[in-house]
């Protein structure tokens, strides 16, 4: 009990950081999937979030780390991944977006009360411009909808410079290390990666 009293008091501070939609999906995520013994909450990650190296590192700079807990491969159906929303740190980072006929595949794992807060950070939810927004999604395999992150701001990579294409390239390797771990399809990278490299070496 109080172990949840500490939560919640930490929960409002969260809540009121958070842009206006990606609050509301959380509160009404945790009203109806996470009862008062219940400390975790459901993610799917399809992006470097599947490197747990990364994703430790990550987290314990922002105050509270935590690693893939929990996890498993899944898949989401409905939906495609593409390198396409910018990013601060990495140029530019993965999203989904609705496409009938698509599925993407990635890891559904646990995200503990405790660290949510350095999670929602590390991911810039909690930052006054954020670039990903919280949606609830259905997978199969999984007992009730997970969360997960849809990108806030659309860029291609042809608007990318070259330093911001090698930030690209880094973010992109990472990610394919965590991919391979989980046995998780990364031939849509494979083929980003092969470009930059192109793309790369025709500048130097």
């Amino acid at each position: 009990m109080r172990e949840w009293v500490s939560i919640n008091s930490g929960l409002k501070s969260i809540l009121s950081r958070m842009a206006q939609c990606s609050s509301i999906v959380l509160q009404e995520y945790i009203s109806k999937f996470c009862p008062h013994n219940v400390l975790t909450l459901r993610f799917f990650s399809y992006g470097s979030n599947m490197n747990e190296e990364k994703f430790r590192d990550d987290t314990q700079k922002h105050g509270f780390e935590f690693g893939l807990e929990n996890s498993k491969k899944t898949t989401l159906q409905g939906y495609k991944r593409i390198l396409g929303n910018k990013s601060r740190k990495h140029g530019l980072a993965f999203t989904i977006c609705l496409s009938e006929k698509e599925q993407t595949e990635g890891i559904c794992h646990d995200i503990p009360m405790q660290g949510l807060k350095s999670f929602l950070e590390k991911e810039g939810l909690l930052s006054n411009e954020p670039s990903y927004e919280l949606v609830t999604v259905s997978i199969h395999g999984e007992d009730q909808p997970v969360l997960t992150l849809k990108g806030l701001k659309p860029l291609s990579i042809d608007k990318l410079n070259r330093k911001d294409k090698l930030k690209v390239y880094w973010y992109i390797c990472k990610t394919i290390e965590g991919a391979k771990k989980w046995k998780v399809d990364y031939s849509d990278m494979s083929a980003i990666k092969n470009r930059l490299e192109k793309e790369l070496s025709n500048d130097v």
